[in-house]
C-alpha cells in the first residue's frame, strides 16, 4: 500500500509520533512519503540549530521518506535555509503549496496527525 504522511502542526511530539509511524510502515513493505505542510516546516529550524532533538528525522531522511516541505509555508516561517541545509525539498506547485492530489491520484492514502 501507499501511504502519505501529511505533518501540519508545530509541534515536535506530533512530527516525532507522524515519522517514527512512516518508518514503521515503510519497514513493514508500504510505499511512505512524508509531506511538511502548514506549521510544521518551522520545526526544520530547531532541527538544525540543535533545540529540537528528532533522531527520527535524519532516519526518515536515510530512507528517502520526506518528500518535501511546502514551499509557501517554509518561507512563511523563516525555514527555508533550515529546509536546505537539511536536505529537505521545497515543492509549491499548487499556487506555492503542496499539491496533494498528485499523491491520490497516483494511489496513496493521506495520514494526518
Amino acid at each position: 500500500m501507499k501511504y502519505l504522511f501529511l505533518a501540519t502542526e508545530d509541534n515536535k511530539m506530533q512530527l516525532y509520533h507522524l515519522l517514527l509511524n512512516a518508518i514503521n510502515f515503510y519497514e513493514n513493505g508500504h510505499e511512505i512519503s512524508t509531506v511538511l505542510e502548514c506549521a510544521s516546516p518551522k520545526l526544520l529550524i530547531g532541527i538544525v540549530d540543535g533545540t529540537i532533538k528528532l533522531p527520527v528525522f535524519n532516519e526518515a531522511m536515510e530512507h528517502r521518506l520526506i518528500d518535501h516541505a511546502c514551499k509557501a509555508c517554509t518561507a512563511a516561517f523563516d525555514a527555508t535555509r533550515a529546509a536546505e541545509q537539511l536536505g529537505v525539498p521545497l515543492k509549491g506547485e499548487l499556487k506555492g503549496h503542496s499539491n496533494l492530489l498528485k499523491f491520490v491520484e497516483t494511489g496513496y492514502s493521506i495520514f494526518t496527525f
